[in-house]
């Protein structure tokens, strides 16, 4: 049986979680638990009593161009050692593509283990984490966050504001989100640092381990850091519910026709409602789709008419990749600028 677990059955799913992820420390697996766990949402199948396969779903508010959507971070991703091979997480992530579908949410989105396990759903990359360090000999004064008076309050608006001057997409930052993230880091012995340039508040670090210490995130203005190595694969999404995505994508400033009209045919294996042909109206300020048939028609292998998988369609409408395979396309402004670096 596949269901979402009550309180109770969800504090079961630690066992499997320590089973599945033993690299964690039991001082992260405390603030999980206590606290991740109050807000969020696990798929599991189970036989009898037993928890055999599981996905926590993790909702944040996620700015995408002017739109604000609730999105579902996928994490805990496991199947019992002994229970795996037999199709039991497709079942598990199949029920939880349906279920969002239903519940109109845009996309979700996970950092995989292993990305082989999320391809064949259509999962794609979508975000890189830059890999920065503050350039030696950088004017800055550090101040503990402790030590400099800032609320978390305070802290969020500065995060918000650094994210929404140079990203599309990302989490929102607010006080519930700066109060959570504190909590993470403090279960890793974390510590976070304010960056100044004279009077002036120009960056933030975090760094947290129990054994050895790493970068957990740095916001600076860009003339005082510098890139320590190439940004690497770091998440994969897949639009759920395309109506609604469609929403944040417009023409681009420079594309002369007020509107325009222009066909697609998405396919979709998981998720018959997105699958099928299309008749796409985009202005300057959005878009929406008109379903014309639940099939990809005879018509749609015409030049001015891609054929394009959710996979791939995900990965162009945030930016990720380029998709030049009618004219049109290059008058499309997609999301640009995707910064998702959460955990959990």
């Amino acid at each position: 049986m596949i269901g979402y677990l009550n309180e109770e059955e969800k504090k079961r799913s630690e066992i499997l979680w320590k089973q599945a992820f033993p690299e964690d420390s039991e001082s992260f697996d405390r603030y999980y638990f206590s606290e991740k766990m109050r807000e969020n949402r696990v798929l599991a199948k189970t036989e009898d009593t037993e928890l055999v396969s599981m996905a926590h779903l993790n909702p944040y508010l996620v700015q995408a161009g002017v739109c604000v959507w609730r999105s579902d971070y996928i994490v805990g991703v496991a199947t019992h050692r002994d229970k795996r091979h037999r199709g039991y997480m497709r079942e598990v992530l199949t029920r939880m593509m349906q279920d969002m579908y239903e519940e109109k949410m845009p996309f979700c989105f996970l950092m995989p283990a292993d990305e082989r396990i999320y391809l064949p759903f259509d999962f794609t990359y979508i975000f890189d984490q830059p890999h920065w360090k503050l350039k030696e000999g950088a004017p800055l004064e550090r101040v503990s966050l402790e030590g400099s008076g800032k609320t978390p309050a305070e802290l969020a608006a500065f995060m918000e504001n650094w994210l929404s001057d140079r990203y599309e997409v990302y989490c929102k930052r607010d006080e519930a989100y700066v109060n959570m993230l504190l909590k993470e880091l403090d279960s890793e012995n974390g510590e976070t640092n304010l960056l100044y340039h004279g009077t002036r508040l120009v960056g933030m670090e975090s760094q947290w381990g129990i054994d050895k210490k790493e970068q957990r995130l740095l916001y600076c203005e860009p003339e005082y850091v510098e890139e320590e190595k190439e940004a690497s694969p770091a998440i994969m999404a897949r639009i759920i519910c395309m109506e609604r995505f469609v929403e944040a994508v417009c023409l681009k400033e420079s594309c002369p026709e007020e509107e325009i009209t222009v066909r697609l045919a998405v396919e979709d294996k998981f998720l018959p409602q997105n699958h099928g042909s299309y008749l796409w109206h985009l202005n300057h300020k959005g878009s929406c789709l008109e379903k014309v048939s639940g099939e990809i028609l005879q018509q749609d292998e015409a030049e001015d008419c891609p054929v394009i998988s959710v996979g791939r369609l995900t990965a162009w409408l945030f930016g990720y990749s380029r998709e030049c395979g009618a004219e049109w396309m290059s008058k499309v402004k997609t999301l640009e600028g995707v910064f998702l670096d959460e955990v959990v």
